[in-house]
């Protein structure tokens, strides 16, 4: 209750609200107030100086009917403003308008910014998409003999995909594998390959230090003195050639270290013995089976592609392009899209007027 006391009659001597909500929460009251000077409102209450003085001014002159409005005019009035000359007014619009216009290039800056980001994010997203592709065109024709070729190209263009996702490590500053690639092959590799002049001690590019008098093989040539030299490496490697006793000698006679297990011997000779092992253990006949096969065409063997084209080529003496195809996907298992190559690889001949299938002999 005392805070309450305290709060309403520093409001009523014209103190404002906040000033007399901190005073009454710290217990003070109107006669401690007055025995405190300005230091100590200042230092123990956090009160500003000139607070201060007017709270202690408004206390000691007593209650006034108008003590809060003239609290007010003494605290937290501003001194009177001088009239702004011309000059002045047009020197600040001036520095107004710049303001306003950089503000504007700014926002068009960041707008370009992030755009170009968003862009360059992008651009990258869609490389590792086109390798994410690449992968998988290069899996599903991995066990093809035939696409020797395009695997060929797909691994070129993995390559060169590559060094563009670690191009693209290096410009983002991405933390990873592809930027340790990147480091060791601008940084450490280009150290490895240089070499020093054992006469001047010059550094040498070897790609521009290539002595080409020597045509039967690889040295270097120092431009500064005209000193010929080899390689560290290749003096090595020569001196291991030449000298033979280092050479690791294979015996072909010579047994395996480790044990070398065989493989367990089959139980059946031959195919015909494993099928009669498989009929007696079912106790299925060779006419049940026969039978079965016979009744569904669905759950017979598989024929083979060139069996099917002979047969059919038998019956019709012609295979039907469009008519065709669904009997030879059922017969023999092959894919919908390897018809043509099947019927290309067994040396028939197209029509394309009736679309038909035949032999180069009966076209």
């Amino acid at each position: 209750m005392a805070k309450k006391d305290t709060y309403l009659a520093l409001l009523r001597r014209g103190v404002d609200e906040t000033t007399a909500m901190t005073l009454a929460d710290s217990g003070l009251k109107i006669g401690e107030i007055k025995k405190l000077d300005k230091d100590q409102l200042v230092q123990n209450y956090g009160l500003k100086a000139e607070i201060a003085r007017s709270v202690l001014e408004v206390l000691q002159s007593g209650k006034t009917s108008s003590g809060k409005e003239r609290y007010l005019s003494n605290v937290l009035s501003t001194p009177e403003k001088k009239p702004m000359d011309k000059i002045e007014e047009q020197r600040f619009k001036r520095q107004q308008k710049d303001i306003l216009l950089e503000l504007q290039e700014q926002r068009e800056r960041l707008k370009i910014a992030k755009v170009e980001q968003f862009r360059s994010q992008k651009v990258v997203m869609n490389r590792l998409g086109k390798t994410i592709e690449l992968i998988v065109k290069l899996e599903n024709n991995f066990d093809d003999e035939s696409k020797e070729e395009q695997r060929s190209k797909i691994r070129d263009q993995l390559e060169t995909r590559g060094l563009e996702a670690a191009r693209d490590h290096e410009m983002l500053e991405l933390e990873g594998t592809p930027q340790d690639i990147v480091d060791f092959r601008r940084k450490i590799v280009p150290k490895l390959c240089f070499h020093a002049c054992p006469q001047c001690g010059e550094d040498m590019d070897p790609r521009s230090s290539v002595n080409m008098d020597i045509g039967d093989d690889f040295g270097f040539i120092c431009w500064d003195c005209e000193t010929p030299f080899s390689s560290a490496m290749a003096d090595v490697v020569e001196t291991r050639l030449d000298s033979k006793k280092d050479w690791i000698k294979i015996n072909p006679k010579q047994k395996p270290r480790e044990k070398v297990m065989r493989p367990p011997r089959a139980k059946v000779d031959s195919f015909k013995e494993a099928v009669a092992a498989d009929l007696a253990a079912t106790g299925a006949s060779a006419d049940t089976i026969a039978a079965a096969v016979e009744e569904s065409n669905l759950s017979s063997g598989l024929m083979s592609i060139n069996d099917w084209i002979d047969q059919t080529l038998a019956v019709k003496g012609y295979i039907q392009a469009q008519e065709d195809r669904e009997d030879f996907i059922i017969a023999t298992g092959a894919g919908a899209t390897k018809f043509n190559k099947w019927m290309k690889k067994a040396g028939l001949a197209f029509n394309k007027q009736s679309g038909r299938w035949t032999r180069w002999q009966d076209r």
